[in-house]
């Protein structure tokens, strides 16, 4: 990978600031006519990635006479100011630790009773349901789940981002299954997925009849469609809940132990 994708993917600059800052990093200081010529974007472009460089920390500029300079920060000095950021960004998850019972408190208040749903559309809008579900409460999930779902489904980026926030969540859950029946074995788990995911078989009976993911938290029940025609429901009811919950623990109380799913003959 080169250094501009590097630094666009590693320090969170656009390109155009990425390659900006490369060219103006072996000068004393540049005025932005060089560096349009350097880099060949047009100058409002280059002057705008400049301004916003040294907004962020990465380049200083200066008059000289008439002429406005630039230069670019050597990189130990970018070092520096992730470090600030990170110490910022702490601070901040402190700070909001601190106030997130009072929102808590703020945001029951202004709840209204009775069942509320909210409808999800697309891929875009299933993920921002599953955020939903990954920045629950209790940080624990009941989940039924077909063979083929939207989770398995996923885009590879989004996956990694969907495992990596779980782990980090710590969200715990009971999962129940469709099992396969004569195909490759597609689910092999790790000691601490077993630990964290809990899987179960479904009884037979239910197997292939239902194409939807149920996720049960907090006081809600999230609904998820194949991946063919992404779409989700989010209910909010105390009862709705408890109801789901009920179903769960019936099933869970009748479900099969988890073995992994080795290829068979058909």
């Amino acid at each position: 990978m080169d250094l501009v994708a590097t630094l666009v993917r590693d320090l969170g600059l656009t390109e155009t600031e990425a390659r900006v800052y490369l060219e103006g990093l072996g000068a004393p200081a540049a005025r932005v006519r060089d560096l349009v010529r350097r880099t060949g974007i047009k100058r409002p472009t280059v002057y705008h990635a400049l301004e916003t460089l040294v907004g962020k920390g990465i380049a200083s500029k200066r008059n000289d006479g008439s002429v406005l300079l630039f230069a670019m920060s050597p990189p130990e000095r970018i070092g520096s100011l992730l470090a600030r950021d990170a110490d910022a960004l702490a601070r901040r998850e402190t700070a909001f630790k601190a106030l997130l019972p009072q929102l808590q408190r703020k945001g029951a208040s202004a709840r209204p009773t009775g069942m509320e749903v909210s409808q999800y559309e697309g891929a875009a809008g299933v993920k921002a349901l599953v955020d939903e579900a990954l920045y629950c409460r209790d940080r624990h999930w009941d989940i039924i789940a077909p063979r083929r779902n939207f989770f398995s489904d996923f885009d590879k980026a989004y996956a990694r981002y969907f495992m990596e926030t779980r782990r980090k969540r710590g969200i715990a859950a009971r999962s129940l299954w469709e099992r396969s029946e004569g195909t490759v074995r597609s689910r092999v788990l790790s000691t601490e997925d077993l630990r964290l995911r809990q899987p179960r078989y479904l009884p037979r009976i239910m197997h292939g009849k239902f194409p939807a993911v149920v996720i049960i938290f907090d006081d809600k029940v999230a609904m998820i469609s194949s991946a063919k025609e992404p779409s989700g429901a989010l209910i909010r009811s105390e009862e709705m809940h408890a109801t789901m919950a009920a179903m769960f623990e019936g099933l869970w109380s009748v479900s099969e132990p988890y073995t992994e799913e080795k290829k068979t003959r058909p």
